[in-house]
């Protein structure tokens, strides 16, 4: 695939001043889009107040745990449906693992959320798979 996408993140005062910009192919661009999409919360991009996933909106919930990654994995793929047109037929799998972390001062829990996303590149027609990992309550990068 020719890299004909700006890769993340974006610098806006390169592109418009007519500079060089770094460039991915259409699997990259679409990976970095899930990804911001399920790190995005709702009401956060101006465009649309609907862009992003519920994963903001339920991260410190009681509800329990099987309830809430179907909330998510509902949402993922409304966001998906939505806001991602590259994509044909995308099942998502979301998983929950827990880890106690301890410190000089305190033991505290802290979630971490896996999503999986396998669909298909209707352009090409190729299989596509997107993995992360997220830490939340509070939210940091593994």
């Amino acid at each position: 695939m020719e890299d004909q996408n700006y890769a993340l993140p974006l610098s806006l005062d390169r592109i418009v001043a007519g500079q060089h910009h770094p460039r991915c192919s259409d699997r990259e661009a679409i990976h970095q889009h899930l990804y911001l999409l399920m790190v995005t919360h709702f009401d956060e991009a101006r465009f649309d107040s609907t862009y992003g996933c519920a994963l903001w909106e339920h991260d410190f919930s009681m509800l329990s745990q099987l309830k809430w990654k179907d909330l998510i994995k509902e949402s993922l793929e409304e966001a998906i449906t939505k806001f991602e047109k590259r994509l044909a037929n995308p099942k998502i799998r979301v998983e929950v693992e827990e880890f106690e972390v301890l410190t000089k001062t305190n033991n505290y829990v802290r979630k971490r959320v896996g999503v999986e996303v396998k669909a298909a590149i209707k352009r090409t027609n190729e299989p596509f798979v997107f993995f992360e990992r997220i830490f939340i309550s509070p939210l940091s990068i593994e």
